[in-house]
């Protein structure tokens, strides 16, 4: 390929790289984000289990918000745990894409390298033959 290609071609993977950046970024969020919500929920649970260890008299009808409430705890905490899982996964397979995204854009560099190189000898030979060779024997120019 002409070296005008080989560097459209790292511009656009260029580009796809800032993207696949950006992805591994919000995917790292999301993760985060996750496990942010996994400790909140866990720390829900354990101030709600405190309030029923000290042995005091509860209402039933705090009761049954607190069971209610840790009902949908548990759902909550499935939800996000699976949420977490599918950031992971994804997270995953945009560090592979970012990875094979730079692969390609070394790959392109040493071809656009040389391209470059080869464009670079052929001009050389052009100028060079354009240039009239030295007759022998002829004078040379006085300085």
């Amino acid at each position: 390929m002409k070296a005008p290609t080989l560097a459209r071609l790292d511009l656009l993977a260029q580009a796809q790289e800032a993207q696949a950046q950006e992805q591994v970024r919000r995917h790292t969020a999301a993760l985060r984000q996750s496990e942010a919500q996994t400790d909140m929920l866990a720390a829900y649970r354990n101030r709600l289990a405190a309030t029923w260890q000290d042995g005091t008299a509860v209402e039933a009808r705090h009761a049954l918000r607190a069971a209610r409430f840790g009902a949908s705890a548990l759902t909550a905490a499935r939800q996000v745990e699976e949420t977490r899982a599918q950031a992971a996964q994804r997270l995953e397979a945009a560090v592979a894409e970012l990875a094979a995204l730079r692969q390609r854009r070394r790959t392109l560099a040493g071809k656009l390298a040389a391209a470059r190189a080869q464009d670079a000898d052929a001009a050389e030979r052009r100028a060079a033959q354009l240039i009239p060779p030295r007759r022998r024997g002829a004078a040379e120019p006085e300085r």
